[in-house]
């Protein structure tokens, strides 16, 4: 089987991170070639182990292929300019997984959040089911799309609801994109409305919808397929790139997304329930949400990868005595 490498963007959670990794070599190693750790020019104030450590096990201890960057340039949530995107290589290596996409020389690259347990072998799964797809992985952010209730589609468009499987089946016109974030605000259904955006970017291209995109905690690329069409090399936004509608931000890979499709290509939507968990450390802005999430991650990292704990137990000490 053909294999892939892998990208991470991390901002702090050193054992969320870790638990990530080592549960992805755990049961997806026979399919890993190299491990691209980029890590954020901030951190959490919350952290007493450095988010380092994990790379440094990578390396030394397992001898693992593994790139570290971090870049000059912390976007945060914040839009990028499209000019220096365009014509300032450090800038644009600060949005994320950025190096990995430019620098990746194998054809898949798989892109995953520094919080999640894998329990499966999923990218030898994706890389099976992937096809002809750009991109696989869970498709769509419907918790915040209007085009996923049944009651506002039926009685606005009188269709049925769009789902992540049949997304390509949901392809709107702009008057009834249009028409549908109207009714939607007006029952103040969803928590991001477009209405005052929606002119300017879908009026020429109103599909895929706000929404879509390729959900970047666990989605396998085809670089070969992307790569010539996406900055440096093309025109379309990076992957990593929030871009403006209206008084509201599309999410990171929205532009992307929608960019590939108009040049011909899909992707396809890979279920990730039974395959791995998902959950939220907020880093930088509840200390008591974070704390809890890296507590579970250490406990599963004690039941699941004692020796990782056991070495970085030993490294704190061995600098402690420097």
């Amino acid at each position: 089987m053909e294999t892939c490498d892998v990208a991470l963007n991390i901002f702090a959670k050193p054992y969320q991170t870790a638990l990530s990794v080592l549960s992805l070599l755990a049961n997806c190693r026979d399919v890993i070639g190299t491990i691209w750790l980029q890590f954020e020019p901030a951190g959490s104030r919350f952290d007493s182990t450095s988010p380092y450590a994990i790379a440094y096990y990578l390396k030394d201890v397992l001898k693992l292929p593994c790139i570290v960057f971090q870049p000059k340039i912390w976007f945060d949530c914040a839009v990028a300019e499209y000019a220096k995107l365009s014509s300032d290589q450090d800038y644009r290596l600060g949005l994320r997984f950025e190096y990995a996409l430019e620098h990746c020389q194998s054809r898949l690259l798989f892109l995953m959040h520094n919080d999640v347990l894998i329990q499966k072998n999923l990218l030898a799964a994706m890389i099976s089911a992937m096809g002809d797809a750009f991109a696989i992985g869970p498709l769509g952010q419907c918790w915040n799309c209007p085009a996923s209730s049944q009651t506002l589609m039926q009685e606005v468009l009188g269709r049925p609801a769009c789902r992540p499987e049949r997304y390509t089946e949901t392809n709107l016109s702009f008057t009834e994109l249009s028409a549908l974030y109207k009714a939607s605000d007006r029952r103040l259904s969803f928590k991001r409305s477009y209405s005052d955006g929606l002119t300017s970017f879908f009026a020429d291209q109103p599909w895929p919808l706000p929404e879509c995109r390729i959900n970047e905690w666990a989605c396998l690329i085809d670089l070969k397929k992307t790569r010539p069409l996406t900055l440096p090399e093309g025109a379309a936004l990076p992957v990593g790139a929030y871009q403006q509608c209206g008084s509201h931000t599309l999410d990171i890979g929205v532009a992307w997304f929608r960019a590939m499709h108009a040049h011909g290509l899909k992707a396809r939507h890979f279920a990730t329930q039974g395959w791995l968990q998902h959950w939220v450390g907020t880093g930088h802005k509840s200390q008591l949400r974070y704390l809890q999430a890296e507590e579970h991650a250490k406990r599963l990292l004690q039941r699941f990868f004692p020796n990782y704990l056991c070495w970085l137990e030993q490294e704190k000490k061995a600098l402690a005595n420097r």
